[in-house]
């Protein structure tokens, strides 16, 4: 046993030699293990951070942009409101003066039916006057179409 023991105790001082090695490696992967993961880390964050950066200052542009759109669709909507009721006013003008034309139409018709009216009862009042009064007849107006 003796002979063992020298032998046993190489074992043991070779195996405990080996495991503070395998130890020492161990602890030298964990700590490059944390520093890569603590990179890794930053990385991330720093990336994430400046990716936030980016949609907090594209979300503020589009709020402002969508202040400016709303505002413009209210410009938009007062001014069509002043055409509409511009354009309304002319069409109502625009009737009127048919209005007016037609009227005046009808009256100088009936101005013309009149007159007619008129001479046919004068050449019946005077049947002594030679000169034949003018048939009665309806005239179209021509003077109202130029209105």
């Amino acid at each position: 046993m003796s002979s063992s023991s020298p032998a046993l105790s190489e074992l043991v001082r070779e195996y405990q030699s080996t495991q503070l090695e395998h130890k020492r490696n161990t602890e030298q992967l964990r700590k490059a293990a944390i520093h890569d993961i603590g990179d890794l880390c930053d990385t991330a964050t720093t990336s994430l951070s400046a990716q936030l950066t980016r949609v907090l200052d594209n979300q503020r542009e589009i709020e402002s942009l969508s202040r400016d759109c709303a505002l413009l669709v209210q410009q938009h909507t007062r001014s069509t409101t002043k055409w509409t009721k511009l354009v309304d006013q002319f069409s109502g003008a625009l009737k009127e003066l048919g209005d007016v034309q037609n009227w005046a139409q009808v009256i100088e018709r009936d101005m013309l039916d009149v007159a007619a009216t008129l001479e046919v009862v004068h050449a019946s009042l005077n049947p002594a006057d030679t000169t034949e009064p003018p048939q009665p007849t309806l005239h179209t107006s021509r003077s109202a179409s130029n209105l």
